[in-house]
């Protein structure tokens, strides 16, 4: 990733000082795969000198600090992150790419899967010889986690300085000032607002040309096994203009693609009035935005998905890309019922249909649970029978953990560890296989890809998404960034197409 903004930064700005070195130590925000996010060269995104982005808002308390900030979960756990980091910047603050050289370490945290909780016990655990070495050293935790178990948190690890949950993450910068001004520690700020703040994602994001954009935020929907109506609270939409109004910032800082945000994106606009807003109203309006290229949007809802939708992106299909992400989480009725998911089989293949006969390109990518309260033999193999009949693109395959504060944690968990082990290699296998399938179909095709940055198993050459969202890896220098470039694909994984760009465009 260094070389690669090294070999990019002419192309925005020239060095800032310090040489090429100085972009590596703009960088300080982080999945929790250890892949550097938000960082890139200086100018309008990536500022190396903060108080540069900062100006009349830097904030005595926060102005120089340095940070490094971990990500934990999903792509609104980013957005969020993004926005956090966009805040403190705003206040002058600057990001490392060490956490050993943070002045302040924030984990942004996911409560979905237990796997993810107990990685961030254990990174706390490991910091509690560190605070006591050095006082001045803050840690924060923020998101999901910190919504849903902040109490146990403060309690268990009372070195811990702030503690902010979902509603609270746009004052995240002035409670910030509160703990340096000496406020009490922990600092909790877990409380449920009744009004939602989304914030914008200008100041710092982790690509120059995409952004996540929230448009919702909570959910009103209860399936058993899920925390996130608990730790988001209900579901809050962002007025149209607001979305459009952000939208177009993002564009004039080089923006060319946005992936809209919804915990169930179909809901988007309820709570503010069908007739004023709705997901089609929003991509209509989005879709005139001049100088956007893309626009994607996440997570749909098989009971919500309806005919208008499917209408619009054909219409808009210019701009709207053919790629929907809608979990199916089972393929048996009866543990859907005890999911509260709402919809039977035969609902999601309805839905399925309908958008391929309106939208014949599109791809759908899902989500499954194996192993769920109850789920014997037969409702297994349900699920094998629907993956086969559906054949999705891509599928997020989970084992079923019990979470606490749900109300799947009232069933037994009676499907032993193995069983589930080998229902989730068997899923696993039978979507590669398909995934395979479907990308060596697209050999001998010229596919329109927006070139993304380097491939991470070969630097030397380019990967991008295509209009579908497939991964591609093709040649090309770093000139191409953010641009959309025809490429003919040459070969085919179950992960990623393989490709040479076309020259002088598409033939």
């Amino acid at each position: 990733m260094e070389a690669f903004w090294n070999s990019v930064r002419p192309l925005f700005h020239p060095d800032p000082p310090g040489g090429a070195g100085a972009a590596a130590a703009e960088r300080g925000i982080e999945s929790a795969d250890k892949a550097p996010d938000l960082c890139g060269p200086s100018g309008a995104v990536f500022a190396a000198d903060p108080m540069a982005l900062a100006g009349s808002k830097a904030h005595p308390l926060i102005a120089g600090t340095k940070v490094h900030l971990v990500t934990f979960g999903c792509q609104m756990n980013k957005y969020d992150s993004e926005m956090v980091a966009g805040l403190l910047g705003e206040h002058g603050a600057g990001f490392v790419p060490n956490e050993d050289d943070a002045e302040l370490l924030v984990f942004n945290t996911c409560s979905v899967r237990g796997r993810a909780e107990d990685r961030v016990y254990g990174r706390l655990s490991y910091l509690k010889r560190r605070k006591s070495r050095d006082p001045g050293f803050l840690i924060a935790v923020m998101g999901c986690m910190a919504q849903k178990e902040g109490e146990q948190i403060a309690q268990r690890f009372p070195y811990v300085d702030l503690i902010v949950g979902t509603r609270q993450l746009h004052q995240f910068s002035s409670l910030l000032e509160r703990v340096r001004e000496g406020a009490p520690t922990p600092l909790l700020a877990i409380d449920e607002s009744p009004k939602v703040e989304f914030g914008e994602t200008v100041a710092r994001r982790e690509s120059r040309h995409m952004a996540y954009l929230t448009v919702t935020r909570g959910c009103n929907k209860r399936c058993t096994y899920c925390v996130v109506p608990y730790t988001r609270g209900p579901e809050a939409s962002r007025p149209i203009e607001d979305v459009v109004a952000e939208a177009r910032r993002l564009v004039n800082d080089g923006v060319v693609e946005i992936m809209l945000l919804g915990q169930t994106i179909d809901t988007y606009g309820y709570d503010l009035g069908r007739e004023r807003a709705n997901l089609t109203k929003l991509l209509r309006a989005m879709h005139a935005v001049e100088g956007l290229k893309r626009i994607r949007f996440i997570t749909s809802h098989p009971e919500e998905c309806q005919e208008d939708l499917w209408r619009a992106m054909s219409d808009l299909g210019d701009k709207v890309m053919p790629f929907v992400h809608m979990p199916a989480q089972s393929g048996s009725d009866r543990v859907l019922r005890r999911m509260a998911r709402g919809y039977t089989r035969q609902r999601y293949t309805e839905v399925v249909e309908m958008a391929r006969r309106f939208c014949p390109e599109v791809e759908i990518a899902c989500d499954w649970i194996v192993g769920f309260c109850g789920e014997s033999d037969a409702d297994f193999e349900a699920s094998v029978a629907m993956m086969e009949e559906i054949r999705f693109q891509s599928s997020y395959i989970f084992k079923y953990s019990p979470r606490e504060g749900t109300p799947a944690l009232n069933l037994e968990d009676d499907v032993p560890e193995e069983v589930k082990r080998a229902r989730n290699q068997r899923l696993l296998d039978l979507q590669e296989r398909i995934s395979l399938e479907k990308n060596r179909a697209h050999v001998g095709r010229v596919e329109d890809v927006l070139a993304e940055g380097p491939s991470k198993t070969d630097p030397s050459r380019l990967t991008g998404r295509s209009r579908q969202h497939k991964l591609v890896h093709f040649p090309g220098g770093a000139e191409l960034a953010g641009k959309i470039v025809p490429v003919r694909v040459t070969g085919a994984t179950g992960l990623s197409l393989q490709g040479e760009t076309v020259m002088g465009g598409r033939e």
